[in-house]
C-alpha cells in the first residue's frame, strides 16, 4: 500500500511554499495538526497510531481552522531556537516510548515564506510515518493506539480482530520478500555450473510517501546508459517493458537468449540485477595463467601452493566492485529521475559458487590469506546480510556524516558499502580487513585509499581481460 502524500513531491523535497497544501486537506485518518509540540508521551501516541493505521503525517506548528472546518488555518511555527531539541524529543519518543519503534522521517521546514504567513524565525516540523509491517506498536502506556476516521486525536484500539490484521499485515510483508530473494533466474544445464552474482535493492521498503513516478523503457534507458559525470557505465543494449515493470540487458557481442548482465527494474523501483561472475578453474598454475596481468597474481599463486590445493576454481572479484560502481551510479539515476532519496537497502545472493576461491589483486587481500588461510564458500548459494525480513537488508545511506561529499565520494562510498556483503559472503571482512591495514600504514607510512585499490584493480583486470580476448 502506498502512503499517503498531500502532497507533489517527497519530503525531503518539500519548501515552505508546498504547505500552503495543507490548507485544503482537513484531520482525519492520515493528517494531523499541532501547534506545539507536545510532551514525547503525545508524540508517540500520534506516531504509533498512523503507522498502526494506514500512515500519514504529524504537522507540529499548525493551526486547525476551526473545529468545523478542521483544515490547516494558521502556520504560528515552532521557534527556529527550539527546533532541534524538538526533533531529538521526537527521535526518543519513538526510540523509547513505543515497542518496536516504527519507522519515519522528519524534517523541519523554514521559513520567510508570506503565502502561508510563516516567519524567518520560525519552522514546520513534518513527520511522515507509513503504515507500519512491524504492527502492532505499542505505546509505553501499554494500549495500542490507532487513527479513526475524522478524529483528531488517536484512539486506544479494543477489536481484537484489527489487531490480528495488523500482525497479518507483518506476516505478508515477509512473505513477499522471502519470495522475492528465494526466486532465482532459470540457467541451463551448462549456467548452472557458472558463478553468478543477485543484487536486490529496494530503495524505499517501508512505503514512505514518495513523489509518484512512471516507469517505461526511454526513462529506465537513460537512467541506466547515462555517462556523463559517472565514474563507471553499464550499457544495456536491450531494454523492453515487462508484466511487473522493465528489463534491461547487456547483449552486444553475445548470445542474447544466454544468462547475460541483466536488470529486473519494477515499478516501485525495486531492482533485481544479475551478474555473471567472472572465473578461472584449474591448477594453481593454470589459476595463475588465467590471472597473468595483475599486480600479485604470483603471490595469489604462492599462497594456493602453500596451501596444497591441486585444483580449484577462483572467482575475480576486481571485476565487480566497477561493476557494482556502475549498478549504483544506475540506481542513483533511477532515483533522481523519480525525485527519491538517493539511499536504498541492498542485499545479495551468490549463485553456484560451492567450493570456489574470492581474488583481489590488492595488498589487503594477500595480507589476509597470509594470515588468516584461503576462504572457500563450502554452500552453491549464500545470501548476505541473511535473512528475509526488510531489516535484514543492509541500509546504503547517501548523505553520511558529511554534507560537503560531493556526488562523486557518494557514489565512492555507497560502492564500498555496498560491496561489503559480497565480500562477506565470499569469506572476506572487508570492515576488519580495512582497519587493520590502516593500522599497519600508520607504521610504515603508506597512505593510498582502499576504495581506490579497489578501482584500480578492476580497471586493470578490465584491461587484462580484454588483451587476453
Amino acid at each position: 500500500m502506498n502512503s499517503f502524500n498531500p502532497f507533489t513531491k517527497s519530503l525531503h523535497d518539500l519548501n515552505a511554499q508546498d504547505l500552503a497544501a495543507l490548507k485544503m486537506v482537513a484531520e482525519g485518518w492520515y493528517i494531523e495538526y499541532k501547534q506545539e509540540v507536545p510532551n514525547a508521551k503525545s508524540i508517540a501516541k500520534s506516531v504509533s497510531a498512523l503507522a498502526n493505521s494506514y500512515g500519514g503525517w504529524v504537522f507540529y506548528g499548525i493551526k486547525e481552522e476551526s473545529k468545523e472546518n478542521s483544515v490547516a488555518g494558521e502556520f504560528p511555527g515552532i521557534e527556529k531556537t527550539e527546533v532541534d531539541g524538538a526533533l531529538q524529543k521526537i527521535r526518543q519518543a519513538v526510540a523509547n516510548l513505543m515497542s518496536p519503534a516504527c519507522h519515519y522521517e522528519a524534517r523541519a521546514i523554514f521559513g520567510p515564506c508570506t503565502e502561508i504567513g510563516l516567519s524567518e524565525s520560525h519552522a514546520i516540523i513534518c513527520v511522515a510515518a507509513p503504515q507500519s509491517i512491524e504492527a502492532p506498536h505499542i505505546h509505553n502506556q501499554g494500549l495500542i493506539y490507532r487513527r479513526i476516521s475524522d478524529g483528531s486525536e488517536p484512539v486506544p484500539e479494543t477489536d481484537r480482530h484489527m489487531i490480528e490484521k495488523m500482525f497479518q499485515r507483518a506476516k505478508e510483508t515477509v512473505d513477499r520478500y522471502k519470495q522475492w530473494i528465494k526466486k532465482d533466474p532459470e540457467f541451463s544445464k551448462s549456467e548452472s555450473e557458472a558463478p553468478y552474482l543477485r543484487i536486490m535493492i529496494t530503495p524505499n521498503p517501508w512505503k514512505m510517501p514518495r513523489t509518484d513516478f512512471s516507469l517505461n523503457t526511454d526513462s529506465v534507458r537513460e537512467a541506466l546508459n547515462g555517462s556523463e559525470g559517472r565514474t563507471s557505465t553499464l550499457p544495456f543494449e536491450t531494454v523492453y517493458s515487462s508484466a511487473d515493470g522493465v528489463v534491461a540487458r547487456q547483449s552486444s557481442n553475445s548470445d542474447p537468449t544466454k544468462a547475460q548482465l541483466t536488470w529486473n527494474i519494477s515499478k516501485d523501483l525495486e531492482s533485481d540485477v544479475l551478474i555473471p561472475l567472472h572465473w578461472n578453474s584449474g591448477e594453481p598454475d593454470q589459476i595463475y595463467h588465467g590471472l597473468y596481468g595483475h599486480e600479485l597474481a604470483k603471490e595469489f599463486k604462492d599462497i594456493l601452493d602453500q596451501s596444497k590445493i591441486e585444483s580449484a576454481t577462483v572467482i575475480n572479484l576486481n571485476l565487480v566492485f566497477n561493476l557494482l560502481m556502475g549498478v549504483v551510479e544506475s540506481q542513483r539515476a533511477l532515483q533522481d529521475k523519480a525525485g527519491w532519496p538517493l539511499e536504498f537497502y541492498i542485499k545479495i545472493k551468490l549463485l553456484n559458487v560451492w567450493r570456489t576461491i574470492p581474488f583481489l589483486d590488492i595488498d589487503y587481500f594477500i595480507h589476509h590469506i597470509n594470515s588468516n588461510g584461503i576462504p572457500v564458500c563450502l554452500t552453491s548459494d549464500c545470501i548476505s546480510p541473511p535473512g528475509n525480513h526488510p531489516e535484514t537488508f543492509r541500509f546504503i545511506r547517501s548523505n553520511g556524516v558529511d554534507d560537503s561529499l560531493t556526488n562523486q565520494a557518494r557514489v565512492y562510498i555507497q560502492t564500498f558499502e555496498s560491496f561489503l556483503p559480497i565480500a562477506e559472503a565470499f569469506g572476506l571482512p572487508l570492515a576488519h580487513m580495512v582497519k587493520t591495514e590502516l593500522e599497519r600504514e600508520s607504521t610504515d607510512g603508506k597512505k593510498e585509499g582502499f576504495v581506490w585499490k579497489l578501482t584500480q584493480a578492476g580497471i586493470r583486470s578490465i584491461n587484462i581481460i580484454n588483451n587476453q580476448s
